[in-house]
């Protein structure tokens, strides 16, 4: 190859299916990715990432990608040749003859969910108009090799991305390995030496002596890495360590080398690179041309890439609606022609908060408290300061909102314009997140009626798994055309969005059976909590300060125990001086579950777990639980009252996958209720002067919705009875009579119920009991064994989960669960715990959420004051005229009895009181 420095454009060629297979194993090892259809696409992700971020980083004139045909190479029929090896023996330090099964015979066959993906992975190349080489006959490392002397032939700089160390064979001063997975490091010859020891003209020698055991080239047994480049240090090459073989002083090596010549030279031809493929380069072809945007926004809309679609923005969309921003008459006339006969789309910048402050999904809410340090929510008045850093107005700018009708554009206009269009409840619109626009709208002395659209609602039940359902990624999933987030030619940009999607996933959602239960439950519940977040919920505000400074206190004497127990003084907020003192000076041991680089896990799974042994660990997590409640509620919450004293919640309801809602800014729904400080925090929320607060809770929800959909006849004669389900479950699984019981056995089998519930595991159980496992499996084969109607239906669902890879509420609400099929035996049980909790979990949010439309229209039916001001989970929370009271407790308790008829009685249990705590 040419030595000659070149100022030609380089040639990148790239090692493709030695990146799927990394991307693949890499992905594996956390959790894959796979559309809701459970088309895998995690190795297709990366790989799509490796290759924009070499585009991006490198800018490659010439690029083409690699690949092998399937089928015999010329090393398969040179290979035959061999038909014993001789294998170093470890225990006996002896070499045993064994057959030689040929080249490549120990490589499993690629995994299906892996091969699924090449085609779209090649479809990538295609759309980025990246050339895929093969050639007949030959391994891709062999077309590499080949183009690569031929364009430092042709005077090119050659860079083949590749993380195979097979490939340092190629280097020279015109050819250089890259490795996008370390950096983009570059291997030029001293960089060769460095790695390996020997020059890039030896590295073949020292693979023929080391073997590869994933190709199944023997090499010299007994002789490993180091003994393969000692030797090829020592002799310069293969063929001189042979012939010289009783030269080497040790043993092993001098035999394995005296006995096995003809092997090793074997083993050379197969690792050798063979650089003289009949195939051409053609530059041309390997010219590097601008994406085909079209074809790559089908191919990420088709594997939900949403990132990738919102970067594929062409540049003249940014001035795609600028002529549109100063409407004419005649446009506006237009406009308003077509909105009254067929409605029109709006938006409005209402969004700046939720967007700030982010969707959360359920799985990352329910992994917060693990986090590490613990210490500190984002409130209200951090998004309102973050979003004036970021010159965001949560108004409409200017008074202004864009609207679409039927006309292709979208217009910027006066809210006072269109004021008789907004508020005509005849007239139908479509929007995104509708009661953001109620609450921007509302700003401005506008009340939105009519709506009938909210784009995010129809996303969230078309995949309520997505992360986030902001426009900007609704529209990335589904549109082909890109959207901007801030200003104001963005609005006309999001009213011209609304308008065009809102036709294509109200299909999704009426082809997914779904119109009902948006009708019914997603969209009327909307006003409803847009009442709720804006009455608020009265704080004693003296009492949470008074309860700071008993914090304060009590953290200083658990922290100062942490200090004499442990023998240090320390940061205890810090994970790093934690684990020092924890792992290293008290050499307690370190867990299986590490933190990131070199920090040991110091989460909380980690110091329950020492906790049973030490009482350093166990007094850390009682500094956490005081900290957390200090920081998240006691001294949040005084700082996001309004002059009357309430605290405003924003409840989310396209946060969870299972369709509850969520509360954030402050999070109102975590506030504990099993410890004396939890409900300490909850005597601070009392009710109105001359007012009562009433809670209504479903009593056992889940379990009465088991017991339904199973139709098991024990559970349903319980609970039409009135049994305690608890205790009839100690008497069947544990054999104790009801008379006898003690309160720990009950608890035990309350652990049980609730752990099926969830689709616990034996493992789970036996954590959750302080057990062993096999205890444990023994109380959930004997809970199935008594409740014969629950093992049917569980296995059921499963098997029908299976074959449709989602499951649906009793309502009919969908939630993916592609992982049901996942070949990961962990997150296939987690996709099985899913399936059997999802509909009993998604079922009582759903009923609550209808129970909270009727007793609202109740509520305004018999014009009562009684204000709804809170929703946790299977809770309700009512501030209550003192002369109401009594009207209320009767009216709620029925409407959540009632709201749906099942095989089991629901059962509603109602509180009064002065504050959250004390209700009776």
């Amino acid at each position: 190859m040419s030595n000659v420095a070149s100022t030609a454009a380089p040639v990148y060629l790239l090692d493709s299916m030695s990146f799927i297979f990394r991307a693949y194993h890499a992905m594996q090892r956390q959790r894959p990715m796979s559309t809701r259809t459970g088309v895998p696409t995690a190795a297709t992700y990366v790989f799509v990432n490796m290759i924009n971020k070499l585009r991006k980083d490198f800018g490659p004139e010439y690029f083409a990608a690699v690949f092998d045909l399937s089928g015999p190479v010329f090393r398969d029929e040179r290979a035959k040749t061999m038909t014993t090896v001789r294998k170093f023996n470890i225990k006996t330090q002896q070499f045993d003859e064994v057959e030689y099964g040929g080249y490549k015979a120990n490589r499993a066959e690629m995994p299906a969910d892996l091969a699924q993906q090449l085609p779209y992975i090649r479809r990538a190349l295609e759309a980025f108009h990246i050339p895929i080489v093969s050639a007949e006959g030959f391994e891709a490392d062999d077309v590499i090799g080949t183009l690569s002397r031929k364009a430092a032939e042709a005077g090119h700089p050659v860079y083949v991305v590749s993380n195979d160390k097979d490939m340092l064979q190629l280097v020279t001063d015109s050819v250089k390995i890259l490795n996008p997975a370390k950096d983009n490091l570059v291997l030029d010859r001293d960089k060769v030496v460095e790695t390996l020891g020997v020059p890039p003209e030896q590295v073949i020698d020292v693979m023929a002596l080391r073997g590869d055991s994933i190709d199944n080239i023997p090499g010299a047994p007994g002789i490993g890495d180091k003994g393969s480049i000692e030797l090829i240090q020592q002799f310069g090459s293969v063929e001189a360590a042979l012939d010289r073989a009783s030269e080497v002083k040790r043993k092993t090596y001098r035999e394995s080398l005296e006995n096995n010549r003809d092997t090793v030279l074997l083993s050379k031809e197969l690792v050798t690179i063979h650089c003289s493929v009949p195939i051409e380069l053609d530059l041309e072809k390997m010219r590097t041309t601008a994406p085909d945007i079209a074809a790559c926004r089908a191919l990420f809309t088709e594997l939900e890439f949403t990132t990738m679609l919102k970067e594929l923005a062409p540049a003249e969309v940014t001035q795609a609606y600028e002529h549109l921003l100063e409407p004419t008459l005649e446009q506006f006339a237009a406009f308003e022609k077509a909105a009254r006969e067929s409605g029109f789309a709006i938006a409005v910048g209402a969004s700046a908060l939720e967007s700030a402050s982010g969707q959360v999904s359920e799985q990352e809410s329910e992994g917060i408290e693990e986090r590490e340090p613990v210490y500190k929510t984002m409130s209200l008045l951090d998004l309102v300061e973050k979003a004036a850093q970021k010159d965001v107005d949560p108004r409409p700018a200017k008074h202004k909102v864009a609207v679409a009708a039927e006309a292709d554009a979208a217009l910027l206009v006066e809210l006072d314009a269109i004021r008789s269009l907004l508020e005509d409840e005849s007239i139908p619109k479509r929007v995104h997140d509708l009661k953001g626009s109620l609450r921007a709208l509302e700003a401005h002395g506008v009340t939105l009626r009519g709506a009938q659209d909210d784009l995010m609602l129809y996303s969230y039940l078309v995949n309520p798994t997505h992360t986030t359902h902001r426009l900007s990624d609704v529209a990335a999933r589904f549109s082909t055309t890109p959207l901007r987030e801030t200003g104001e030619r963005e609005l006309t940009e999001a009213a011209h969005a609304i308008h065009a999607l809102t036709p294509t996933l109200r299909e999704d959602v009426d082809a997914l059976e779904e119109r009902r239960l948006y009708e019914t439950i997603d969209l009327p519940l909307v006003p409803i909590l847009f009442e709720m977040e804006k009455a608020g919920v009265r704080i004693d505000s003296a009492l949470l300060n008074r309860m700071g400074e008993t914090l304060s206190t009590e953290m200083q004497r658990v922290g100062e125990e942490i200090f004499t127990q442990s023998g240090h003084r320390f940061n205890i907020n810090s994970p790093k001086q934690l684990g020092d003192v924890l792992f290293n000076k008290m050499n307690l041991p370190k867990p299986l579950k590490y933190g990131k680089g070199k920090v040991v896990s110091t989460a909380q799974d980690v110091l329950e777990e020492l906790a049973e042994h030490n009482a350093v660990p166990r007094l850390v997590l009682e500094y956490r639980q005081l900290a957390k409640l200090k920081s998240n509620y006691v001294d949040s919450l005084p700082l996001l009252a309004d002059s009357e004293g309430r605290v405003h919640t924003t409840f989310n309801q396209v946060g969870t996958a299972t369709g509850r809602l969520s509360s954030t800014n402050p999070n109102l729904q975590n506030i504990p209720v099993r410890t004396e400080l939890g409900r300490e925090i909850r005597a601070a929320f009392i009710a109105a002067p001359g007012n009562r607060l009433i809670s209504a809770d479903y009593s056992q929800i889940e379990l009465r919705l088991m017991a339904h959909f199973s139709a098991d006849p024990l559970l349903v004669e319980a609970y039409r009875t009135g049994k305690d389900i608890h205790t009839l479950t100690a008497s069947e699984v544990f054999g104790v009579p009801a008379e006898n019981m003690s309160k720990e056995t009950r608890n035990r089998a309350k652990a049980v119920n609730f752990g099926i519930v969830y689709g616990i595991s034996p493992f789970g159980l036996a954590a959750q009991l302080g057990i062993e496992q096999n205890e444990a499996r023994l109380y959930i084969e004997t809970y199935f064994e008594r409740y014969k109607g629950v093992r049917a239906f569980i296995d059921s669902l499963l098997e029908t989960t299976r074959a449709e890879q989602r499951v649906r509420t009793l309502f009919g609400r969908i939630r993916p669960i592609p992982d049901i099929q996942s070949r990961n035996a962990n997150l296939r049980g987690f996709a099985e715990r899913t399936a059997v909790n999802t509909p009993l979990q998604g079922t009582a949010a759903d009923l609550i959420k209808l129970a909270m439309i009727r007793i609202d229209a109740e509520l305004t039916k018999r014009k009562l004051g009684t204000r709804m001001i809170l929703q946790v989970h299977d809770e309700l929370l009512f501030d209550v005229p003192e002369a109401e009271v009594a009207e209320v407790a009767q009216l709620v308790k029925h409407q959540m009895e009632h709201v749906i008829e099942l095989s089991v009685p629901l059962v509603a249990e109602v509180g009064i009181g002065a504050n959250w705590r004390d209700l009776k």
